[in-house]
């Protein structure tokens, strides 16, 4: 890895002068704590108006299958459209949404076509968001420290997770209405800080002046007429073309699967013991607070540690020690197991990110990264249907001693890693105004 992000330079500025990244990072920590909260309010307002569980649990599977359809599109319009548009038109469709939804619970009780309606908007209005803002983080900040702002945008995420649990049970008890109408006023927030931060592109000029360019494309022209399909699959086809990116996106579906098994198996097998709910909740809460180092260590992982040593220390230490809890039984063991590789993953997927960034061309830069976001995640929901069929079966600890096997599997893998692609040359960074 060390060959492949550069090194910062002293002519770079740093990313807290960077104004319009820094605009950028705080509307999104900010909408990122209002949808961790709502995520948490809505199954219980749900609950509330009378519902079921299984009802109130639909909107967990609604929200994972509306964004998994809703990534591909998302990634072509990124690359053909103003990104500063999708943007607006992103957090201006949640505010509506989830305001409304304020409104409605704080007059009478939720129907659940309200609430799945919420969801559909508000999910398929974040995986547009996405793409468009990768592309403009691409362009406002130097290549040099795209991998600094890729490891502060995840750890915002991360600490959102932490603080939100607690900010939504204190005002979910004032007024279930409360928090859903703070989530609606953080999109507001960002959206100013997106018309701020995000200027609109030149339409007809490329960065340096001349007629076309990148700036054109992101605006919807195209220099060569081209085929829909051709164009909306262009993403696939630089996967599938490029040997190394292949290796990523696999490497990281196997990754996403395990971990995903892992944690329901801390959830429904320590959970299931005495006072287990106790531990469950410290370990979750552990685990978001070593995610949001690993985040921040991330761009002195990538300036020391090679990117073979980083792919095999995250799954090789999560293996030694679910091991141990296999061999000495220890809960304390497998929840520090799982806790490492909460350290480790962050690290491994801002790597990978920071490589996509620098490396994949600016013109199908979006597509690229949803297409290669749903490789990596279209199992991931595989993952607590596998833990509950091994606790159904086996104890804990052999359950341990499954996924040691696997993350150890997953630890050899990088032995075949290719070498990464050639460093693309991405849109001048903008100089902070």
């Amino acid at each position: 890895m060390t060959a492949t992000v550069p090194p910062i330079t002293a002519a770079a500025p740093r990313l807290s002068r960077n104004r319009d990244f820094q605009l950028l990072w705080i509307g999104q920590a900010l909408s990122d704590f209002g949808s961790s909260m709502t995520y948490i309010v809505l199954p219980l307002v749900l609950l509330a108006s009378g519902n079921s569980t299984t009802v109130a649990a639909t909107v967990g599977t609604v929200s994972l299958a509306v964004g998994l359809v809703a990534r591909l599109p998302a990634g072509y319009l990124s690359d053909r459209c103003d990104q500063r548009a999708l943007m607006l038109g992103s957090d201006l469709a949640r505010l509506v949404a989830v305001g409304s939804l304020a409104v409605y619970v704080l007059l009478r009780p939720v129907p659940i076509a309200l609430a799945l309606a919420t969801v559909v908007v508000s999910v398929a209005a974040l995986e547009v968001f996405r793409p468009a803002q990768s592309k403009v983080i691409r362009r406002i900040v130097p290549t040099e420290q795209l991998g600094a702002a890729l490891s502060l945008n995840q750890a915002r995420a991360y600490g959102a997770d932490i603080a939100a649990p607690a900010a939504a049970g204190l005002l979910l008890a004032l007024e279930p209405s409360v928090p859903l109408a703070v989530d609606a006023l953080t999109f507001g927030v960002s959206a100013l800080c997106v018309t701020v931060a995000v200027r609109a592109p030149r339409r007809g000029r490329g960065p340096d002046g001349a007629p076309g360019g990148r700036d054109a494309e992101a605006a919807g022209a195209q220099p060569v007429a081209e085929r829909f399909l051709t164009r909306f699959t262009a993403g696939w086809r630089y996967l599938a073309g490029d040997r190394f990116m292949r290796w990523c996106v696999l490497y990281g579906a196997g990754l996403n699967l395990a971990f995903s098994a892992l944690t329901f198996a801390l959830i429904l097998g320590v959970g299931s013991r005495p006072d287990g709910a106790v531990a469950v909740g410290t370990a979750m809460s552990a685990a978001a607070v070593a995610g949001l180092a690993g985040s921040l260590l991330t761009p002195y992982v990538q300036r020391h540690v090679s990117l073979k040593v980083t792919l095999v220390a995250g799954p090789a230490t999560g293996a030694v020690l679910l091991a141990v809890a296999w061999s000495s039984g220890s809960t304390i063991a497998f929840v520090a197991g799982f806790c490492a590789l909460c350290l480790l993953i962050p690290v491994i997927s801002a790597t990978f990110g920071t490589i996509m960034a620098v490396a994949v061309p600016e013109e199908i830069y979006g597509r690229v990264i949803t297409a290669s976001g749903l490789v990596a995640q279209i199992v991931q929901p595989c993952g607590p249907l596998a833990a509950g069929l091994l606790l159904a079966r086996l104890s804990l600890p052999t359950t341990a001693a499954a996924f040691a096997m696997a993350f150890a599997l997953l630890a050899a893998v990088p032995v075949a890693l290719p070498k990464p692609p050639q460093t693309s040359t991405p849109a001048p960074a903008r100089s902070p105004s």
